[in-house]
């Protein structure tokens, strides 16, 4: 096995990392955040960039030939823990049962400013890989 970068476009700013990797049948998803396509952060409240961030990391998961139902473990990384719940509301609708493991962190400063980032592996269903 090799492991082999998932294409979504470019990296926001030209930073030098992949959306996410695929290794066999796990994909390793890059921390993702309420990046618009021009590589700006979208504004707004927390429940408004937690549904940007997993828009943007739902897009590398069908990239990849995968599904939200198949993300197995995310960390949610948050500029202020007090915005947990209303995070967690906009975070459940995107997760069928059984939802992902998951870990919540306080990160303080997040990159651009950003209020939440996410990050998670996932697998790819044996139909979509090549």
């Amino acid at each position: 096995m090799r492991k082999e970068a998932v294409k979504t476009g470019p990296a926001p700013l030209g930073l030098p990392f992949s959306p996410a990797v695929k290794f066999g049948d796990l994909l390793f998803v890059s921390g993702q955040g309420p990046i618009d396509k021009t590589g700006k952060v979208i504004p707004g409240d927390i429940r408004t960039q937690t549904n940007a961030t997993l828009e943007n990391f739902k897009r590398i998961m069908e990239a990849a030939g995968s599904s939200m139902d198949c993300v197995l473990q995310t960390t949610v990384y948050l500029k202020d823990v007090a915005d947990y719940s209303a995070m967690n509301e906009t975070y459940s609708s995107f997760f069928n049962d059984p939802k992902p493991a998951r870990t919540t962190v306080q990160a303080g400063d997040l990159l651009f400013g950003m209020k939440v980032e996410i990050q998670g592996i996932a697998y790819v269903p044996d139909r979509q890989r090549k």
